[in-house]
């Protein structure tokens, strides 16, 4: 599975939501846009993470967003239920023995660095009450970002865990708001 690298053009795809229909990355051309991968919901620090999410998302209203995840849909569905989210979820399924949407970006397993940092996000997690849920989904598998413009074309891209901080550094260098 080839990784992407910055200044590739963004693997279009169509998916179905949980939570807004069926969509295509194409339709959100002429917008920034953040295409998160996660685990899946049951990971406390996947729940952390989405946490972050949704706070720069709270900052940067116009960056529109696109959330890939390995939970199953009603276990997704459960998750969100009462939290207001505004950006499309989807819950892509083991299909022919492999995650066709992270395969397509080259997600795989977690990286030494990202194992370090999930144990580190971890003890944050639980400290904020976070609890591990039912495994979903691949547990070894690697989160990433893609930050792509509004030309499909990818500037920003992290195999591994959110950093929030990288995210609106990017985006703050990139004047947008």
């Amino acid at each position: 599975m080839p990784r992407i690298k910055p200044g590739d053009k963004a693997p279009d795809f169509s998916a179905d939501s949980i939570n807004k229909g069926k969509l295509h990355l194409n339709e959100f051309k002429g917008n920034t846009i953040l295409l998160n991968f996660s685990r899946y919901f049951g990971c406390p620090v996947c729940q952390l993470e989405f946490d972050e999410l949704r706070e720069l998302t709270k900052k940067h209203s116009d960056l529109k967003v696109i959330y890939v995840n390995q939970s199953h849909p009603e276990s997704a569905k459960k998750f969100i239920e009462g939290k207001n989210v505004d950006f499309p979820i989807i819950t892509s399924q083991k299909t022919n023995g492999k995650y066709e949407l992270y395969d397509l970006y080259g997600v795989g397993d977690l990286g030494v660095n990202s194992l370090i940092g999930i144990l580190q996000k971890a003890k944050r997690a639980k400290s904020l009450g976070k609890e591990h849920g039912p495994y979903e989904g691949k547990e070894t598998q690697s989160p990433a970002q893609f930050l792509i413009d509004e030309d499909g074309i990818v500037f920003y891209l992290n195999y591994g865990l959110f950093n929030l901080e990288s995210l609106e550094q990017v985006l703050k260098t990139r004047a947008f708001t």
